[in-house]
């Protein structure tokens, strides 16, 4: 069995995924990454062994659950151990709202967002259990699991199953010391998002107002709360899990003028 730890990383393409794969890189760890589009998640892995680091590249549709199953084995074959999953994958789905939606897209999102990391939680845990090893999993879920806002509901539904999932799992798999957690990103500065439910700037002033600390967040602020969460300083936390939304959820109100025309 391989000395160094191993990663999983599902969606490390870009965004979250991507800085997430880094973070882990830097701090140690062999990482694998995954994602559906093969190239890319190719190019993604070579940026980053091009800076000394060892990874691989492997494509993965997180719905197809055979070949998660061999896609975990041969990184077993390969390296005899794995000790983190982060269940990063995941799509917005529709735009149109409970009135007017596609069948088909808001299945597509459940699938992704919630099937993709069940399977792939049961493919990594029997390795954890079948090894002995006390694996981390940290699923992703959302500011928007927490509070209904205007974000295509279909993900928000599939990110409060994710809740229920993370809680369900560490309750299942704590009796082995794997621990699972979960972050819950607010509005971050990926690819996916600028590109369609924030691509208006209008928008995007208004989520960053509606945050205590008044900013958008990065992808790298994202993977130093997954990193926290997969590291032995975590090592008394499971079934949590953690926001890093700027504040986003902790408020509806504006903190920058008091009610009461205080200073």
């Amino acid at each position: 069995m391989s000395e160094k730890k191993v990663v999983i990383i599902t969606g490390a393409a870009q965004g979250i995924g991507f800085a997430t794969a880094k973070r882990f890189a830097r701090g140690g760890y062999r990482v694998i990454l995954t994602d559906i589009h093969k190239e890319q998640v190719e190019e993604a892995a070579k940026k980053i062994a091009d800076e000394g680091y060892e990874t691989d590249a492997y494509e993965l549709d997180v719905v197809n659950y055979k070949q998660g199953q061999e896609v975990v084995a041969d990184i077993v074959r390969k390296y005899g151990r794995i000790d983190v999953l982060f269940n990063n994958a995941g799509i917005t789905g529709h735009r149109p709202t409970l009135l007017d939606f596609d069948p088909d897209q808001i299945r597509q999102a459940e699938e992704v967002n919630l099937w993709g990391s069940v399977y792939l939680i049961q493919h990594v845990a029997k390795v954890f259990v079948e090894k002995k090893i006390p694996g981390s999993i940290i699923n992703v879920s959302s500011f928007v699991a927490t509070v209904a806002e205007w974000s295509p509901f279909g993900y928000e539904i599939s990110k409060a199953a994710v809740d229920g999932l993370t809680r369900t799992a560490a309750f299942h798999l704590g009796k082995y010391g794997i621990r699972v957690n979960s972050v819950a990103p607010g509005c971050t500065k990926t690819e996916m998002a600028l590109k369609y439910d924030y691509a208006d700037p209008r928008i995007r002033q208004i989520q960053q107002d509606r945050t205590v600390l008044h900013k958008w967040i990065e992808p790298e602020e994202i993977a130093n709360a997954v990193f926290f969460l997969a590291s032995d300083e975590a090592s008394a936390i499971t079934g949590v899990k953690l926001p890093v939304d700027a504040g986003y959820t902790i408020t509806k109100d504006d903190n920058t003028k008091s009610l009461y025309n205080e200073d």
